[in-house]
């Protein structure tokens, strides 16, 4: 199977500036994507997009959570049919739909010391990359680990807020990504606490969410309601479904 070039490709802005055996070789290569949250979503977008792995070549995208309805303000492969779902199958049907010549197979695995046995050294030796979409320190340095016994060039991105950064990380040529230290994680990712909390400080960090769910926030917006004669004027300008959940927990 070859990508298809030519007059009327969906590739032709690419193959006018780059060439087509350029084209060709994207068509051809194999990668790995861990992660298919929001970043995660931008780069099966962009490789569909490219051609990439949509000749003899594929993608491998793996992600063990299912998809939240906080996802759906960023993460824009998902929709609100799909809360619930995983979130590497529900991406990687979005992209199949956006380049249907894309080869792609999708995971529901956490890439770590326990699922070695699957991403062995076999594993590696059939892929060209890995990209990261992750969204914790600890899984990246595993990933970078694994790419540097196994001689594999890596693309780390990650984001925080308005932030963001990339790093890539060549065999031989540039320095791995641990190499340098990152500054210690000031808070605990939403999806960390919810579907894998595997540090005594996840779970501290979980039941203080819980209790200021149940007993602090919406007793802190009764006592403001009772106070403060502006505190619907003030509440109204979020949304109006914001407001009226407000609202419905003060009468409770």
């Amino acid at each position: 199977k070859y990508i298809s070039l030519g007059c009327g490709s969906r590739y032709d802005a690419q193959s006018i500036v780059f060439g087509d055996d350029v084209q060709r070789r994207l068509g051809d290569l194999r990668y790995f994507i861990v992660g298919a949250g929001a970043i995660g979503s931008e780069l099966l977008k962009n490789f569909a997009m490219m051609g990439i792995g949509c000749g003899n070549g594929g993608v491998t995208i793996t992600d063990m959570d299912l998809i939240e309805k906080s996802n759906l303000n960023r993460q824009f492969l998902f929709r609100s049919q799909d809360v619930g779902q995983p979130k590497s199958r529900t991406a990687a049907k979005a992209v199949k739909a956006m380049n249907p010549e894309l080869n792609i197979a999708h995971h529901e695995n956490r890439v770590c010391a326990e699922t070695e046995n699957i991403y062995s050294e076999f594993f590696f030796d059939r892929i060209d990359g890995v990209a990261n979409a992750l969204d914790n320190v600890d899984a990246r340095l595993f990933i970078d680990r694994r790419c540097v016994i196994y001689h594999k060039p890596l693309i780390d991105s990650g984001t925080l807020g308005a932030m963001g950064n990339i790093q890539c990380i060549l065999p031989h040529l540039t320095e791995s990504y641990s190499s340098s230290t990152d500054p210690p994680e000031r808070s605990v990712p939403v999806c960390t606490l919810r579907h894998f909390p595997n540090a005594i400080e996840h779970t501290i960090q979980w039941a203080r969410d819980k209790f200021e769910g149940l007993f602090t926030n919406y007793m802190a917006d009764a006592a403001k309601f009772i106070n403060n004669e502006n505190f619907i004027a003030d509440i109204t300008t979020k949304s109006t479904r914001s407001t009226f959940e407000t609202l419905k927990a003060i009468k409770k």
